[in-house]
């Protein structure tokens, strides 16, 4: 079923932008990881009407979430007793646009119920539900899946050597697919060499990758004649996925989110071990 505010239900349904209840809500997130040929996806479910809950625990309603992908024409429903579940997909399941659709669902004849959070306009109730009917719904969420969304965000970055820079200098080029970090030949061993070391790449996250990504973001706010490449493509995708508007945000803060706030790992892989020396 398409969410859709303006339908008419013959009983309350918790809903955004509707006031069938004048409290509370259902408020679904869907956190999707791809690795190699499975896509796993940690859903959360938070529902703040306790009367809607003890209708789960009585075994009567379920968490329901749809995955729809236009692309592979799949569509799957997940049903859970639990607020928090995993679901795993196949990698050929799932590309491009995914849409997922939260939904609190009847899944036994529900008779006798009330709750004081129901609107006076349905009156006092009580309401009755059949089988299949919808208790609860959450906005839909799109999500883009693509392998290479899920990988680091220093995989839209290469390394290049540029003989015309002075040892410590630095260039970025975003005119390819690929952003380019142009550097020295010496600067460049040393870097490839680094990166060995979990602790230094940590480092790298935090100085040269973080001030790239800065770039780039700045870049992509101001105009939209990169957006034809890959890398643009990537970085705008991470932005939607993980639901924040680049441009109602500083680049610093946009940037410290889709790195997955790599001061974390400077944190624990450099100073706490610094702390010990």
């Amino acid at each position: 079923m398409q969410f859709d505010s303006l339908r008419a239900f013959p009983y309350p349904v918790l809903r955004p932008d509707v006031d069938d209840y004048i409290d509370g809500e259902l408020q679904v997130t869907a956190d999707f990881q791809v690795k190699d040929s499975e896509i796993t996806v940690d859903v959360t479910c938070a529902l703040s009407v306790a009367d809607i809950h003890q209708l789960i625990d009585e075994g009567r309603a379920r968490y329901v979430v749809v995955f729809a992908c236009r692309d592979t024409y799949f569509r799957h429903a997940e049903v859970s007793a639990q607020p928090s579940f995993v679901v795993t997909f196949h990698g050929g399941d799932l590309r491009g646009e995914v849409i997922v659709n939260p939904y609190v669902i009847a899944v036994k004849p529900i008779t006798g119920y009330r709750s004081k959070l129901v609107n006076s306009e349905f009156g006092s109730g009580p309401f009755s539900y059949d089988e299949g009917s919808i208790l609860a719904m959450d906005r839909p969420h799109a999500i883009y899946v693509d392998r290479e969304i899920y990988r680091p965000i220093s995989s839209v970055f290469t390394l290049v050597r540029n003989e015309n820079l002075a040892v410590h200098e630095w260039r970025v080029d975003l005119t390819n697919d690929y952003v380019q970090l142009q550097v020295s030949t010496s600067i460049k061993t040393k870097i490839e060499r680094a990166r060995n070391s979990s602790s230094n790449r940590a480092i790298l996250l935090n100085s040269l990758y973080f001030s790239a990504v800065m770039q780039c973001l700045s870049v992509l706010k101001a105009s939209d004649q990169h957006d034809d490449l890959k890398w643009a493509w990537i970085i705008r995708h991470k932005c939607h996925n993980i639901g924040i508007d680049l441009d109602a945000h500083d680049e610093y803060v946009v940037a410290q989110r889709i790195m997955r706030q790599p001061l974390a790992a400077l944190d624990r892989l450099v100073f706490d071990g610094a702390a010990h020396d």
